[in-house]
């Protein structure tokens, strides 16, 4: 019991803690990091039992694998929260995502699904916050990411309760109601307007947050019921799930080559990383969830890389423009570009990125099902097709940021110093390092 309550509530007391130093942005981001870091080396020094322990009136126990989980989102937090010292990206940030850990980890300790589920939406509402990151004005990315899952919840509640339940004859068809509620929590065609919206919207940190470590849970719990109730991944959910994903494909490559501002252009590659984890959906156990947790793996390494570069060109000009690309900042701080675009070509899965093995295990694995007959002939093709427009977007982007604009703005920053050209050099040269020699990393297995 005391586990327990250490790992929900010392969340919650820290998030107190910090909206108190909310006018001290660096030390709310050390109180961020000091809380997750402890947490962290608390539960990793543990030996779950696996025994259910009943918490206002719910079981709930810690087992091997929803501890690999949970530690998995910390170490992201504590990441996320030490360069929160570096870049404030609201008041909201640290807040927000500690209490959102807390109701994610209840959901992932927690053995009814459908209290699980319940738990998931407390947390989508914390972490809206952190979207709209104290910003009045800036409401749209963080209610369509809230009203995305607001929508998801009910449908997984009525897919379980009829699972359950087992009647004769369904009321409605549970595979293509649990497709529609994947579908709006990763941000399938017609449902990707919010991670758009979002991308548009939030700033760079919280955007890791969101989408680079929150969707380990909903992918945890979708897998979860595939696993236990196999035939909803009958052909109603193959074929919903094949034709959002192609759809998204080509959207995303589109927006992607067309993209007349950064955030968009971010939005839009983002997109395309993000329909390849619905795709795993559709894959055999346990092939789909490894594939997917590599793709998360990958896609949060991309978003800190974008997240620094984007943020450290930022530094050149104050006025940042939202209806158009800024011609020639890249040259400015070249590091920086090279920072931001390593990490877009990861979020894409080009070779030498971190994002390449994910991208690499999904794609193959669709391509030996296609010649199986296991998925249809052009799936592979449109995927090919959709990172490829996208690719073409990152070169068209970079080679905007790299211009010789017209005319020179008044009083632009000068080029970073030394000292600072010298870490971004460093953190460059290490990831492309660890790409082309990438660590062992023992993925964590599906929570029972």
């Amino acid at each position: 019991m005391t586990t327990l309550q250490t790992i929900l509530f010392t969340p919650l007391i820290a998030a107190l803690v910090a909206r108190l130093l909310v006018r001290q942005p660096q030390l709310t981001a050390v109180v961020g990091t000091l809380t997750v870091g402890g947490l962290w080396l608390w539960l990793r020094g543990l030996e779950p039992t696996g025994q259910a322990v009943v918490f206002w009136g719910q079981p709930l126990a810690l087992t091997a694998e929803n501890q690999a989980l949970l530690l998995l989102i910390l170490a992201g937090l504590f990441v996320l929260f030490g360069l929160g010292s570096l870049f404030p990206s609201g008041d909201w940030f640290v807040a927000g995502g500690l209490i959102g850990f807390s109701f994610l980890a209840a959901s992932l300790l927690v053995r009814p699904f459908a209290v699980a589920v319940a738990l998931l939406l407390v947390a989508s509402g914390a972490f809206s916050l952190t979207l709209q990151s104290g910003r009045a004005g800036s409401v749209r990315g963080s209610l369509r990411y809230l009203l995305a899952v607001v929508l998801a919840v009910p449908l997984l509640l009525i897919v379980n309760w009829q699972l359950e339940a087992q009647p004769t004859a369904w009321l409605l068809p549970p595979g293509e109601l649990a497709a529609l509620a994947a579908l709006l929590l990763l941000a399938g065609f017609p449902f990707h307007i919010w991670l758009q919206a979002a991308a548009n919207e939030a700033e760079p940190l919280p955007l890791a947050l969101v989408v680079g470590i929150a969707p380990l849970v909903p992918l945890a719990l979708l897998f979860q019921q595939l696993t236990i109730y196999p035939n909803l991944l009958d052909a109603a959910f193959r074929q919903l799930i094949w034709l959002s994903g192609s759809l998204t494909l080509l959207v995303g490559g589109g927006l992607a080559l067309t993209a007349v501002h950064l955030r968009r252009a971010i939005g839009s590659v983002l997109l395309l990383d993000m329909v390849l984890t619905i795709l795993c959906l559709t894959l055999p156990e346990p092939v789909g969830w490894e594939t997917a947790v590599t793709l998360q793996f990958g896609r949060f390494a991309g978003l800190l890389l974008v997240a620094g570069g984007w943020c450290l060109l930022k530094r050149h000009q104050a006025a940042w423009p939202l209806d158009r690309l800024p011609i020639g900042l890249g040259r400015r701080a070249p590091l920086s570009l090279v920072l931001l675009a390593v990490g877009l070509f990861s979020l894409l899965g080009l070779p030498f990125t971190p994002g390449f093995a994910g991208h690499w295990q999904v794609l193959t694995a669709v391509g030996d099902l296609a010649n199986r007959s296991g998925v249809p002939w052009w799936l592979p093709a449109v995927a090919l097709l959709g990172l490829g427009l996208g690719a073409a977007g990152v070169l068209r982007l970079v080679a905007v940021l790299l211009a010789k604009p017209e005319l020179e703005e008044e009083g632009t920053a000068v080029l970073d110093p030394l000292w600072l050209q010298l870490v971004v050099g460093v953190v460059v040269t290490a990831v492309l390092w660890l790409a082309v020699f990438p660590p062992l990393l023992t993925l964590p297995t599906l929570p029972g």
